[in-house]
This record gives C-alpha cells, sequence and structure tokens, in this order.
C-alpha cells in the first residue's frame, strides 16, 4: 500500500510540473487573442463558413497546448493598451522592435503577406517608384501603416489635399471599379479575398510593385497573467506549427482560402 500510494503521489506532481508552463494556479486556461478585420487571415464578421486562416491555425495548435481560445475585436489604439496591461494575451504582429517592449515574439512564421499597388485591369498602369504615384488619384485605407516611405508620401498626398481616404477595404475597391480612384494599397492576399466575394476579380490588377512584405507571428502580451513560462509557450507554438507545415496540415488549411 505504502509503496502504490508513493507511485499515485509521484505520478500526480508529474502531471501537475507537465501542466504548471500553461497557466497559474486557479487561473482560467482561456487564451484572449485579438482579432482583425482582415480577410482571409480574419473575419470580423462571422456570416461565411470559414473562420479566417490565422484563426484555424490557432484553433488547432493552443488546444493542444493546453488552452481554449477567446477571440476579441477591437479599435488598433484600444488593443495596444489591453495588451499593454495583459488583458489581451495573443496579437499577430510582423516584426518591429518597438514592439519588444510590449510583447514576446515567437520564431516561426506564421505566413507571409506583402502590400501591393491595387489598379484598374486594363488601364496599362505601371509602378515602379513611388513617383509613379504622383499623377494617379490615390486612395488610403484608413490605419494601414504600409512601409515607413510609403507611409510617408501617403502623408505628403494628404497635406497636399490630393488623397482618398476610406474605412473600409470594401469602398477601396468600389471607389477603384467606379473610377474614383487610380490605385491604392492594401495587402495582396485580402485584396484578392475582398474582390472575389464582391465579383470584382476581373476588373483589378494587382502590380508586382512591393511596398512592403513582412513575415508575421504569433506574439504574446509580457503581462499575460495567464501564462507563466512565455518563453516555453512560445517555443512549443513554433513547434506546432512546424508540425503542421511539414505533415499538410497547413497547405489543407490554406487551399481553402487560395493561399
Amino acid at each position: 500500500m505504502k509503496n502504490f500510494l508513493i507511485k499515485g503521489l509521484a505520478v500526480l506532481f508529474s502531471i501537475l510540473f507537465l501542466n504548471s508552463w500553461t497557466a497559474g494556479a486557479g487561473e482560467p486556461k482561456v487564451l484572449r487573442i485579438i482579432e482583425n478585420d482582415w480577410p482571409p487571415y480574419y473575419f470580423k464578421e462571422k456570416s461565411g463558413p470559414l473562420p479566417g486562416f490565422a484563426r484555424e491555425l490557432l484553433d488547432h495548435c493552443l488546444p493542444r497546448l493546453g488552452f481554449e481560445t477567446e477571440f476579441v475585436f477591437y479599435p488598433v489604439k484600444r488593443m495596444y493598451t489591453y495588451l499593454a496591461k495583459g488583458e489581451i494575451d495573443i496579437a499577430l504582429f510582423s516584426y518591429r522592435k518597438s514592439r519588444e517592449d510590449l510583447v514576446h515574439y515567437s520564431s516561426e512564421p506564421l505566413f507571409v503577406s506583402g502590400y501591393r499597388p491595387v489598379v484598374r485591369a486594363g488601364t496599362n498602369i505601371r509602378i515602379q517608384s513611388l513617383s509613379d504615384f504622383d499623377s494617379l488619384t490615390i486612395g488610403h485605407l484608413a490605419g494601414l501603416k504600409y512601409s515607413k516611405d510609403f507611409l510617408s508620401y501617403i502623408e505628403k498626398r494628404r497635406g497636399a489635399g490630393t488623397l482618398v481616404t476610406s474605412i473600409t477595404g470594401d469602398s477601396c475597391l468600389r471607389m477603384l471599379t467606379e473610377g474614383m480612384i487610380d490605385v491604392f494599397v492594401d495587402i495582396e492576399n485580402t485584396v484578392r479575398w475582398r474582390a472575389k466575394q464582391m465579383g470584382f476579380t476581373d476588373q483589378i490588377e494587382i502590380l508586382s510593385y512591393d511596398i512592403r512584405t513582412r513575415d508575421y507571428f504569433v506574439t504574446l502580451s509580457k503581462t499575460s497573467p495567464r501564462i507563466v513560462d512565455k518563453i516555453d509557450f512560445l517555443k512549443k507554438m513554433d513547434e506546432c506549427l512546424r508540425t503542421m507545415k511539414t505533415d499538410g496540415r497547413y497547405r489543407e488549411i490554406a487551399a481553402k482560402y487560395g493561399l
């Protein structure tokens, strides 16, 4: 009986030790994840059959790490405030050194995404430098940061009163197809998804000029109270993503979104 009791306690302690990195004692194992209006990675509106590429990846990995997920939507400024307070645990970011004060970065990219100019099909507009935008009526989706150089260019056009600003990606596409603007810049995969949903695929052309292409990573709030060992958590997240990329699961999910 004594040996049986000792073995039982050993098993119990080993289980508690293995789970200790996931959450503090008495805390719920539910992670809050910021969800942007960013198709096909995230969808603000859940009317369609697909949850979003990034959401599917996270919903695959996080339960395997012992967590449930709660996806929340907030404006950008509030998102940063809540990350700083630890009220949001996870956000997806490209690397920026200034963000290291706020979050820990994983090392395995969740996906790669690039900003490209979008024009009407058949216009023969070609862009090889920022100066090629000068003669064009340019649209801008409020809140996009692009690259440092292109954002500076956008601010210059705003100051000159020659910028048409929109609050949604759908309206940028409508203004383009209706001839109200000549060009706008957005994430290529997002534009392709929106154009397909709106029936505009044949009416637009995405140019090859690269405004900015970046890897996007899972990042974890440095003040998250729900994860004790944050570095170990991110290592396990990286391992899950690498496994998905080698066993075919990643490609299977990506194919549903045309990625």
